[in-house]
């Protein structure tokens, strides 16, 4: 996400910024998939666009392995690397998370704990978006492991062996966890890094060869796209017509979409490379806000949904509109004003 001392490569910007954008609209549109009837055209059209943005994550976990290789390379100088992840990564997440524990209190959702606090801060689970910050957290702290994993040896090794771990964990880690240590608790493990390590693989490569990289989405643009739609509308017909039961195979199509989708959107990225990079200026603050935007629209929305219900919204059309208008604005908002306070803050410091 943002926050880079670095300068700005125009196609990271224009991911990072549509990324974003998507997470929001996976939260917004939540309470129409869970909610509205399975058979309107209103479910079928949002939870089609639900589902074909629900590459998102897997999306920043890739950008994330790019910017290491790209900007860090085998020179890293790991203090730096850990002091800069704690104050730009750790310490905003446990900030909002205490800051979603005590409206939560405040709501009456739950009383105040604090061993939950701690519990809710290291697993993630608070809302509904926190266990991507807990996968982010888990790659980082290997991040001398990746250095040397992936110093030498072929790309398409590392990517297929990747891949095999990844699909392995999303279907077969529990059941091999609770075999061999059978007194162990059945939990969820939809934040642990071995699930999402074939994108994270895919963005070290990517990094660490960014220039052929960028020659071979120039050079493969029909088959990325007619590859991407295909794998679009597959996974669109499949989970239409397996709603209400998810059967093993559905995560392997998940994955090939998600790869198709990240490998179509950075080709469409190129646009933005290089001299194109100038149409996206007037949008850099909301780049470099856009780890806060994604920390708090969550908040700002269960805020809109307990006001839509305390005024009496019902209509499931009207509260997806204005929750979409207020969650959008609000988040982005509220993330611009909190980076001028940080930097005037900043500046004050410095002066003193």
């Amino acid at each position: 996400m943002g926050n880079s001392t670095h300068k700005r490569k125009g196609d990271l910007v224009f991911l990072n910024l549509l990324f974003c954008m998507l997470v929001i609209f996976i939260h917004v549109a939540s309470e129409v998939v869970s909610q509205a009837s399975k058979d309107s055209v209103f479910f079928k059209v949002v939870f089609s666009a639900h589902r074909l943005s629900s590459f998102v994550v897997q999306g920043f976990i890739l950008l994330s392995g790019v910017k290491l290789f790209l900007h860090k390379g085998e020179n890293i100088n790991y203090l730096k690397y850990y002091t800069t992840r704690l104050t730009r990564v750790v310490l905003p997440y446990i900030f909002w998370v205490i800051v979603y524990y005590i409206y939560f209190c405040s709501q009456n959702y739950f009383s105040f704990d604090l061993s939950k606090l701690i519990f809710h801060i290291l697993y993630g689970d608070l809302s509904a978006h926190f266990y991507f910050v807990i996968i982010l957290v888990q790659f980082d702290l290997l991040a001398p492991l990746w250095m040397y994993l992936f110093k030498k040896g072929n790309p398409c090794v590392h990517i297929v062996f990747s891949l095999i771990i990844t699909v392995i964990s999303g279907q077969f880690l529990m059941p091999v966890l609770t075999t061999l240590f059978p007194s162990i608790p059945n939990f969820n493990l939809d934040n642990c890094f071995l699930r999402y390590l074939i994108y994270w693989t895919g963005g070290c490569m990517i990094g660490k060869h960014y220039n052929g990289f960028q020659g071979y989405l120039k050079g493969n643009i029909v088959s990325i796209c007619l590859t991407f739609v295909f794998c679009a509308a597959l996974n669109v017909a499949v989970v239409l017509s397996t709603i209400g039961h998810f059967p093993i195979w559905l995560d392997f199509i998940h994955i090939m979409y998600c790869m198709s989708a990240i490998l179509f959107f950075y080709m469409l990225s190129q646009l933005f490379a290089g001299g194109g990079r100038f149409i996206l200026k007037p949008l850099s603050a909301i780049d470099k806000s856009s780890y806060t935007i994604y920390l708090i629209h969550c908040l700002v929305l269960v805020m809109v949904n307990d006001y839509m219900t305390k005024i009496g919204i019902t209509s499931l059309g009207q509260r997806f509109g204005l929750r979409a208008a207020v969650v959008y604005g609000g988040s982005i908002a509220i993330a611009l004003l909190w980076q001028l306070c940080k930097f005037i803050i900043s500046k004050g410091f410095k002066k003193a």
